[in-house]
This record gives C-alpha cells, structure tokens and sequence, in this order.
C-alpha cells in the first residue's frame, strides 16, 4: 500500500515535472491524468544484467554518498523509519516487503537518507501494474521502487543506489536481476542510456476501468515469460502453500 499512489498536482509538483521530465513527458503525463477516469496507460522498459558476464555498474554520483543495505529482524526498525519518513511508502507496505524477505538499499548523504531501492527475491510478489506481477527464476532477482528526495534530485543517487542493489544481488549468489523503468521516467532512462544498456523487453499496459480490462502487449520476449496476470497470481499463491 503506497501512501501516494496518484500524484497531487500542485504548483510545486508542476515545476518539479517539467523541470526533470521536459514538456513533451509533461503534456504526456498531464493527458494521461485527463483520461484517468476512464482510461490509464503505463509503457515500461524492462532491462536485465547478467552477473555472468557483466560486472556491477559503477555509481557516478556527484556527491558523497553511503549506502547501506538492510535486511534482518536487528536492523528492520531504524530502516523502515527512514523509508517511511520519506513518504512515500505506508508502514504496512514495508513491513510487508521486509516480511517476504525483500531488501531495502537506502542511501545517505552526511547521514541523511536521501532515497531507497528495494531487491525481491520471491516470484508473483512485485507488481508491475494492474494486477500484473513479476515471475523471478531461480538465481534470480527484481531490482524495483527506487525513489530519491526531490531536493536530492539531479546529484546521480539513483546510480548508487542500482550499483548497491545489483552488488547485493550478485553477493547473494544472484546472475540475473531485472527492472523496469517507465517511459515517463527521463531521470532513470539516462542511467540505462549512461551505461549502454538496451531494454530486454517493452511491456504496454492499458486499462479499461469502467470494463476493469486490461490489454497487455510485450516487444522483444513474450510477455509470459517474464509476467504473471491476477489471475495466474492467485493460481500460483495456491500451488505454492499446497
């Protein structure tokens, strides 16, 4: 349960929109919210490392940072007061997340969080979008929910944080994590874009409210492969307490 699903548009959430996103991304954004009612869109980039081969991205932040993962009863309580004092994210959403074994990276600057990524090992738990979940292999992990500070926008946390949660993965004996960046989202593009990296896969997600349907499309894998839907999820919660 996030505490901000939909995003309040204020002056302040305006400017912070078009200065990181661009006009184009914002009159992009702004449609979407007109129709949302009726409705809602998401376009995602899914990208992969194989630790097989590639080694963990160095972070090219422009600022000193530490980041520190969590993960363990002893540690849980400082950490999810930080995530929470963020606000972005409920106290039940991250009890939930450390529940099911997930980890936390947050990032600190002079001893300030100033963002967080999180690392889920458990297949049919993360969800992408409308009822759609991610399908996690053996070896395998989904890097997800990175979010920095705004004031700490434009310092490159967000590098730290992936080389953090990539390097966690690898530690724990993890050779393939995947994640998926919206196409709205021009900030962690450029990360993917500073790196060389291609996506594995597009996904498109549509969804009909008032009929509660959703059309899927998937380019560059099947969609299958990578994604389960709602009902697949339920199917799949049942065969693994059996």
């Amino acid at each position: 349960m996030r505490m901000n699903n939909r995003p309040s548009w204020n002056w302040s959430t305006i400017q912070e929109t078009l200065r990181w996103r661009g006009p184009f991304l914002f009159f992009m954004l702004g449609l979407r919210e007109l129709f949302r009612p009726l409705v809602y869109w998401h376009v995602y980039y899914i990208f992969e490392i194989d630790l097989t081969s590639e080694p963990v991205p160095e972070p090219y932040e422009n600022v000193e940072i530490d980041v520190r993962i969590y993960a363990g009863a002893g540690v849980l309580e400082r950490a999810k007061a930080e995530i929470i004092s963020m606000g972005q994210l409920a106290p039940a959403e991250v009890d939930l997340r450390f529940n099911r074994g997930d980890k936390a990276a947050i990032a600190y600057a002079g001893g300030e969080p100033t963002g967080y990524g999180w690392l889920s090992f458990t297949s049919g738990v993360v969800e992408l979008a409308f009822g759609v979940n991610w399908i996690v292999g053996p070896r395998e992990a989904i890097r997800y929910d990175n979010f920095v500070i705004p004031k700490w926008r434009g310092r490159r946390i967000n590098s730290c944080l992936h080389s953090a949660t990539v390097a966690c993965a690898r530690d724990h004996g993890i050779v393939r994590t995947f994640a998926s960046i919206s196409m709205f989202n021009r900030q962690s593009m450029s990360l993917e874009k500073h790196y060389r990296k291609t996506a594995a896969m597009k996904v498109t997600l549509v969804h009909v409210r008032g009929l509660n349907w959703t059309y899927r499309k998937a380019v560059g894998a099947p969609f299958e492969s990578r994604f389960l839907k709602m009902a697949q999820n339920l199917d799949y919660a049942a065969r693994s307490q059996s």
